[in-house]
C-alpha cells in the first residue's frame, strides 16, 4: 500500500509547520522583550522583560530552526507576530500583559490540540515558566 507512508507523514509535516510558526513567534517575542528591557526606565520592569527575553531564548535553543521554510499562519499566530513586530518604542504595560496572556492561551491550546512530538514537553515546561513570569509581571502596577 503506497498511500500508507504518505498518511503517516502528514502529521509530521503538520507538526513541522506548527513548530516553525511557533519558533518565528517566539523569536519575535524574544526580540521585543530584549528591546523593551533596554528602553524601560523602571528597574522592576527591566528585570521582568529581561527574564521574558531569556525564557524565549532558552526555548528557541530547543526548538528546530525555521530557516527559510514557509510558515503556517493561523489568525492567532499572525496577530501575535504582527503585534510583536510592529510596536512603538514602549507600549503600555497593560497592552504587553494582554499580548502575553494571548500568547500563553495560544501555547496552551497548541499543547492540548497539536501533536508536537518530542517538543511537546519542552513547550509545556516553557509555558509553565512563561505563566509564572506573566503572573509576576501582572503584579507590577506602574511603569
Amino acid at each position: 500500500m503506497k498511500t500508507k507512508p504518505a498518511l503517516n507523514q502528514v502529521p509530521m509535516i503538520q507538526q513541522t509547520k506548527v513548530l516553525i510558526a511557533l519558533t518565528c513567534l517566539l523569536s519575535r517575542a524574544k526580540t521585543f522583550y530584549q528591546q523593551s528591557a533596554a528602553t524601560v526606565t523602571s528597574g522592576n520592569l527591566r528585570r521582568q522583560f529581561s527574564a521574558l527575553a531569556e525564557l524565549h531564548q532558552q526555548i528557541l535553543y530547543l526548538l528546530p530552526d525555521p530557516g527559510s521554510s514557509p510558515m503556517t499562519h493561523t489568525e492567532e499566530l499572525s496577530e501575535l507576530n504582527f503585534w510583536y513586530s510592529n510596536q512603538p518604542s514602549q507600549p503600555a504595560l497593560h497592552a504587553i500583559q494582554h499580548q502575553l496572556a494571548k500568547q500563553l492561551q495560544l501555547q496552551k491550546t497548541m499543547i492540548r490540540s497539536c501533536d508536537l512530538g518530542q517538543h511537546q514537553k519542552t513547550l509545556l515546561h516553557f509555558t509553565a515558566s512563561l505563566q509564572i513570569a506573566a503572573d509576576q509581571l501582572a503584579e507590577i502596577k506602574t511603569c
